[in-house]
């Protein structure tokens, strides 16, 4: 993993920004962390325990390194006040990515009231029920999101408007509706 400072592009401007780039070479250390946070959460179900939720830093790493991206590795700095609510970032398209992960189905994603990307994804961790270091990655429409309806009456958008948490199955309500096919599989113990 390289930590670099990138030059960012941002709707409210050109920042620079610490990220990180990782590299084939730390697909090993990704499945050391992914088998001991397994190890982890068996050892805790053995205690009649619940298991402890899939770290970001594994999830959104993994992520960066199947897709080519960097991880923004801490707040940007604006003096403007830029949205920094973004998981990674693609420096050749331009683009903010928010990446959502599950380890259980159904899945029960959480976002911010200002989270803000420019594409989205679902990583799932316990595809075809298992958890075997393999995770498939689905792309996201926007307006899918936004869209969604977390209630009778409130879509997702409303809710964020309000300032609050809106909370759904991204791969119930969306993947398996729209029967979305992964845009790609990968495998850490590789």
């Amino acid at each position: 993993m390289k930590e670099l400072t990138k030059s960012i592009s941002l709707p409210e401007g050109n920042f620079q920004a610490n990220v990180l780039q990782f590299e084939e070479k730390d697909r090993a250390t990704l499945y050391k962390i992914y088998i001991e946070w397994r190890n982890l959460c068996n050892n805790l179900n053995s205690l009649h325990g619940r298991g402890v939720n899939l770290p970001e830093g594994l999830s959104e790493s993994s992520f960066c390194l199947e897709m080519g991206v960097v991880r923004t590795a801490e707040s940007i700095k604006a003096t403007g006040g830029a949205h920094t609510s973004f998981d990674a970032y693609d420096l050749s398209r331009k683009k903010r990515i928010q990446v959502k992960a599950c380890s259980v189905l159904p899945d029960l994603t959480s976002f911010g009231p200002k989270s803000v990307w420019d594409e989205i994804y679902f990583v799932d961790f316990y595809r075809d029920g298992s958890w075997d270091g393999k995770f498939d990655i689905y792309l996201i429409d926007n307006q899918d999101i936004y869209n969604h309806k977390v209630n009778a009456t409130e879509t997702f958008k409303d809710q964020q408007k309000q300032g609050r948490r809106p909370r759904f199955s991204i791969y119930k309500d969306i993947i398996q509706v729209k029967k979305l096919a992964p845009i790609k599989t990968a495998d850490l113990s590789k």
